[in-house]
């Protein structure tokens, strides 16, 4: 019973968080910054400020906030909404992903600690939860598999904390050049810091989710050996 409460738990705080940044992002995509700047002009002006010349500003293929810093091609790409639009939104969002780029540059810590934790984090990815099924399929035969599948669990939360860090920083440089850079007036900077709490939250939600899912694997396994 405890673990089925635990699974609800999880299952909430994501779709919570999921609803937070869309509502977020539905209202702040509806209001225009002051200065008229679209996400791509912002990210380029903010690029170029910082001496990342060599960083494009690209239009992504995928759909709605798939705006990601891709560092193995020095590409900015933003969802054509932040891209062409000249909403709050489209500014925190292309400053957030620039805020990566910078950290790049800066090889901020935690990037590396990332890295390294990276190609772990993608097995386990993929093969975590067909492990534990496995494992807790053939729990009396082989328990091991249950252990190694609850490892994989414990990888991927690992990877989830080092990857919050770099969300908050991220977002905290977005916010000084977007005040510096004077992209923003003083009365849109609280609706840019609330854009990108928002999606902050969604990384806190993941990692919660993760734990209370490891915690839920370790109760179903000890009420088996019961």
């Amino acid at each position: 019973m405890e673990s089925t409460y635990l699974y609800l738990l999880a299952a909430l705080v994501v779709c919570w968080a999921q609803m937070r940044v869309q509502g977020a992002y539905q209202r702040y995509k509806r209001i225009e910054n002051e200065n008229h700047i679209s996400g791509a002009e912002a990210a380029r002006s903010i690029l170029d400020a910082n001496g990342l010349q060599d960083v494009t500003v690209e239009v992504a293929q995928g759909g709605i906030l798939s705006d990601h810093y891709d560092p193995t091609k020095h590409a900015v790409r933003l969802s054509p909404d932040i891209y062409y639009n000249c909403s709050i939104a489209s500014l925190a969002v292309a400053a957030h992903e620039v805020g990566h780029a910078i950290q790049h540059k800066e090889q901020y810590g935690f990037i590396a600690v990332r890295n390294r934790l990276l190609p772990a984090a993608q097995i386990a990815s993929k093969l975590g939860w067909l492990t534990l099924l496995l494992g807790l399929f053939f729990l009396y035969a082989t328990p091991l598999l249950l252990y190694i599948g609850i490892g994989m669990l414990v990888i991927i939360a690992l990877f989830q904390l080092v990857t919050l860090p770099l969300e908050l920083n991220a977002s905290s440089r977005a916010l000084v050049q977007l005040q510096q850079g004077s992209y923003v007036m003083e009365d849109e900077v609280s609706d840019c810091r609330s854009m990108l709490r928002a999606a902050a939250f969604t990384y806190v939600a993941a990692l919660l989710s993760t734990i209370v899912q490891i915690i839920r694997i370790v109760l179903i396994a000890q009420r088996r050996d019961d």
